[in-house]
């Protein structure tokens, strides 16, 4: 199994921490981004999408007060009354869907606070593959521009927004994870492996 991101990571500038109750973190790229330019001050409260941000905010000192399970909506829902009427800082890529930001609506005063680009690889170099694997709706844009997808491939993804896209670009089978990890992905491609006819 080979991994490829099909996207380049650019950090964007940031001038300031906006003066926010809250900085919520979409992805473990947002806070190394972020942190890679400023540290957010004493007593902001900070919140993660899921493990792979809170472990990376942990790593490098901070515990956040909040931490979902990597699922936008529930995520949103669970978050929701600690979050009410707050000030909160998105840290996100400039492509960022702003799920859990949209999901929220005007339960909270919204600031994004943009601390990298997610740009499609050009002349990506893919070798062919039974199962092909996205973990964002850019990554799998960024294929398709560049390869056609073949009918006997399996396509796995995570999240809905993801799912979304397949269905836009008539993916007529595809997968998506459980849960928005790499075993959540592993697990979904072996069950779907042992679902195969035995020769």
């Amino acid at each position: 199994m080979n991994g490829s991101s099909l996207l380049v990571f650019k950090p964007v500038a940031v001038d300031a921490i906006p003066e926010v109750d809250w900085l919520f973190f979409y992805s473990k790229r947002g806070v190394k981004y972020l942190l890679q330019q400023a540290s957010p001050p004493s007593g902001m409260r900070l919140a993660c999408l899921g493990l792979s941000a809170a472990n990376a905010l942990r790593e490098a000192g901070y515990e956040p007060t909040f931490v979902g399970d990597g699922k936008p909506a529930n995520t949103a829902e669970q978050w929701r009354s600690a979050a009410k009427d707050s000030r909160v800082a998105f840290v996100q890529a400039r492509h960022s869907r702003a799920s859990v930001q949209h999901l929220l609506g005007e339960a909270v005063v919204a600031f994004p606070l943009i601390v990298y680009d997610n740009a499609i690889r050009e002349n990506i170099d893919i070798a062919p593959a039974n199962y092909l694997i996205f973990t964002s709706p850019l990554n799998f844009q960024a294929y398709i521009q560049q390869y056609k997808l073949a009918p006997e491939q399996r396509i796995i993804g995570i999240g809905k927004t993801t799912a979304v896209t397949f269905s836009a670009a008539s993916v007529k089978e595809y997968r998506i994870a459980k849960t928005p990890s790499e075993a959540g992905l592993l697990e979904c491609l072996l069950a779907w492996e042992q679902e195969s006819p035995s020769e």
